[in-house]
């Protein structure tokens, strides 16, 4: 019965990925590695603001192709589709791939070394407890086994790498990468809460957190990459660096910009190389 689904699968996003809505858009560059951006999100405990999400997906995008132009990559695919469907012709069938690269998205969390229940929301809790097993985040001597894969290529389910599979040779990339942006808060000056309303003012501290999953669509393995941004001495820098006068709004958009060349960076060095070297 597993085989069947595994195959069902495969036939779908056959069907699926060679729909004229989403026909290979792009014959453009072609230096450097190919990757596809399957999806950028938050599955984190707290939520995020859309507008933040937002300007982190447009921000990695862009930083995506100024990589591209120095030659060390290059995108396949487009942006335009990605966190958001319009009505438009083919309209079902972006539902079905934006489920199916989600599903791959959330897989590649669940099996993740860093992966922490207690620190993910309530649709990512529900996909690894039905992944793994409720039993297995109870069981000391897997989680600790799982946090020694930290840095070291790991593997998905099955049905999710046939997947990943299917959309690299669809697409001819040699990689999907998918972002978890866990954190994106500010604590202004005069507040000890987030800012909900207004980011005119000075921040305090500002924190941004992100992970990120780079798959090799060829052997299946998954690198986990994660940035942290939060320390006061980081803002003062940027203070320096782009003006005092700098809002909370702006002084997140430079955060925004750091996370999304860390993240290239280490798809293009760290990442490339820990999945060229696993099994």
């Amino acid at each position: 019965m597993a085989l069947i689904r595994i195959l069902s699968l495969s036939l779908m996003l056959i069907f699926i990925f060679t729909s004229s809505v989403l026909a290979k858009p792009f014959e453009g560059k072609t230096s450097g590695i190919g990757i596809f951006v399957g999806e950028v999100a938050c599955y984190g405990e707290h939520e995020i603001r859309p507008e933040f999400l937002a300007t982190f997906k447009d921000q990695l995008w862009q930083t995506l192709k100024d990589f591209e132009n120095k030659g060390k990559l290059h995108t396949v695919g487009d942006d335009e589709w990605l966190g958001s469907v319009n009505a438009a012709p083919g309209f079902a069938d972006i539902i079905q791939v934006s489920s199916v690269l989600r599903d791959i998205h959330m897989d590649a969390i669940a099996y993740g070394p860093s992966f922490a229940k207690e620190n993910a929301n309530a649709k990512m809790i529900y996909y690894a407890e039905r992944a793994l097993g409720e039993d297995y985040f109870w069981d000391d001597e897997k989680l600790a086994a799982r946090k020694k894969m930290i840095g070291k290529p790991y593997r998905i389910s099955q049905k999710m790498m046939n997947a990943a599979q299917t959309v690299g040779r669809e697409y001819d990339a040699d990689y999907l990468l998918f972002c978890n942006l866990v954190d994106a808060n500010v604590e202004l000056k005069n507040s000890i809460f987030n800012a909900s309303a207004t980011l005119n003012e000075r921040p305090k501290q500002i924190t941004v957190a992100s992970f990120f999953y780079l798959i090799d669509t060829k052997k299946g393995l998954v690198y986990e990459g994660y940035n942290l941004s939060d320390k006061t001495g980081q803002i003062l820098n940027l203070l320096g660096q782009y003006g005092k006068a700098m809002t909370a709004e702006n002084l997140l958009q430079c955060m925004f910009e750091v996370q999304s060349k860390r993240i290239v960076e280490d798809v293009c060095n760290e990442g490339q190389k820990v999945l060229a070297k696993g099994g």
